[in-house]
């Protein structure tokens, strides 16, 4: 069984890392993709010329940096168990990226946090994990 694991650092993404472990422990054959989805330069500016003034190798940079310190944080959930993961970095919008994965990858579940630091405005699930509900083409468990 193929999961992936929808990670941005917030709380709630590490306890979907903590279920993710639950899932490995009942198959071995059960592989976890942690992905962690930074913005693109035209998420942020979107407007034409917004991101002339951006250097894609700098924003890439403090987005690899930051998705290194996600999955440090979920290597702690996993490596106390001698558990891995694969881990996966995409950019742009995180819940068409997340779905996007889901589908390219062949995933059997999507694991995803009920809010993180993602979009504010999400009711009670949150922006991202509500999208991704919609979009993703395997079943979705979001945790809280």
């Amino acid at each position: 069984m193929k999961v992936l694991l929808a990670v941005d650092g917030s709380e709630n993404s590490l306890r979907a890392a903590r279920l993710a472990l639950r899932f490995c422990r009942l198959s071995p054959k059960v592989e976890v993709t942690a992905l962690y989805v930074g913005p693109s330069c035209h998420s942020l500016f979107p407007d034409p010329g917004g991101c002339s003034f951006i250097k894609q190798k700098e924003l890439d940079q403090e987005i690899e940096a930051r998705a290194e310190k996600v999955f440090s944080a979920v290597r702690e959930v996993f490596a106390p168990e001698g558990k891995e993961f694969r881990a996966a970095v995409e950019r742009g919008n995180a819940a068409e990226a997340i779905a996007r994965l889901a589908r390219e990858g062949q995933y059997d579940l999507v694991v995803v946090g009920s809010r993180g630091y993602g979009e504010p405005g999400g009711m009670t699930l949150g922006s991202v994990s509500h999208k991704v509900i919609h979009l993703a083409p395997c079943p979705v468990v979001v945790v809280k």
